[in-house]
């Protein structure tokens, strides 16, 4: 199934989980929301992701997530936070992710992500934080 990942960052988390997803997802491409937006009609399967900032997530995706919300729901959809307080999650969701996405999205999860003080994250720390066993969680719930 070709699959979209798209994603929005701010200190890098996001990029790091889309690049893990696409190696454990056949067909899939990865592009940043602030670069590009690839159609979607060229995909079967769209996951959106992205890190969260002040219990939100990272405002260009949550624009994306609205403008595009009836093209998405016609996909296999899923998203996914790199967020580091795991207990606000529900919260986030909530407040950053439309109500229909929610709804038909198969899967929606948090990653882990960095910590303010960790950013910037240095080229070996780059997956601290992130909880590599929820991303392999994540794939395996998708059809």
């Amino acid at each position: 199934m070709k699959t979209l990942i798209i994603y929005g960052t701010k200190s890098g988390a996001s990029e790091e989980c889309a690049k893990l997803l696409s190696q454990l997802i056949e067909d899939s491409r990865i592009a940043n929301v602030e670069v590009e937006q690839p159609e979607l009609a060229d995909f079967e399967r769209v996951i959106v992701g992205a890190g969260v900032r002040n219990d939100k997530m990272y405002k260009p995706i949550r624009d994306y997530l609205k403008k595009q919300e009836a093209h998405l729901l016609t996909k296999e959809l899923a998203c996914f936070l790199c967020h580091s307080k795991p207990k606000t999650t529900e919260e986030v969701i909530v407040a950053s992710i439309p109500e229909g996405v929610r709804q038909g999205a198969v899967e929606i999860m948090a990653f882990g992500g960095y910590k303010p003080n960790w950013v910037p994250v240095s080229p070996a720390n780059k997956l601290k934080g992130i909880d590599q066993e929820k991303i392999a969680e994540f794939v395996s719930k998708l059809s």
